[in-house]
């Protein structure tokens, strides 16, 4: 039998998450799911010519042992048992994201007081982070035309990077998008005004 080893890999199923693969020796594999950085578990189908395994939640581990055999049972790993196997990958994951959400007066580029304040936060996050992207989405309530609000939106978002490059900020780390009323924080009926709508949404990398 070859000394055991352990390798893991990022997966998406739907949801994020992470998948745990510890290798052993004559081909065995025990795969392991665990939550992403975010807390976030997807699910994970383990397949053999011989039958299959689905993994649903947190720590389901099944063990297989050559393309000809089904997978095991699925059990639960001990998170002692996923932390003396996996620390040192787990410990270089990548930290989440940030994400920071700035409101809008109605029908307007204008920053909510509270939200202008946020600013100096979503600076200092970048620079903490030495932060490898900034993306910025804008995004309106249902009131008005679909023509109208992209556009809104789009102002928006540059509003926000405007300030942000005011601070500093390198131009090259930001990116821009408009989702105009289409994609909404609280979904209304067409026509319907929305406070929660009226947003940017910063996510820092």
């Amino acid at each position: 039998m070859a000394n055991r080893q352990s390798i893991w890999a990022r997966y998406s199923s739907g949801l994020a998450g992470l998948m745990l693969i510890v290798v052993g020796g004559c081909a065995s594999r025990s795969i392991i799911l665990v939550p992403d950085p975010l807390g976030h578990v997807g699910r994970a189908e383990v397949s053999t010519s011989a039958g299959k395994q689905l993994l649903e939640k947190p720590g389901d581990m099944t063990r297989i042992s050559g393309s000809s055999n089904p997978p095991s049972a699925v059990t639960t790993a001990a998170p002692a048992f996923i932390a003396a196997t996996f620390g040192e990958a787990l410990a270089v994951e990548p930290a989440p994201p940030q994400i920071f959400i700035l409101m809008f007066e109605a029908g307007a580029t204008i920053l909510t007081a509270q939200s202008q304040e946020m600013i100096a936060a979503i600076v200092t996050a970048i620079e903490r982070r030495s932060a490898i992207s900034v993306s910025i989405s804008g995004h309106t309530d249902a009131t008005g035309s679909d023509k109208l609000n992209d556009l809104l939106a789009l102002e928006r978002a540059q509003q926000v990077k405007a300030l942000l490059l005011q601070q500093g900020i390198k131009p090259e780390l930001i990116s821009v998008t408009s989702h105009g009323k289409g994609n909404p924080a609280i979904a209304t009926p067409d026509g319907v005004p929305e406070p929660r709508n009226r947003r940017v949404v910063v996510i820092v990398h």
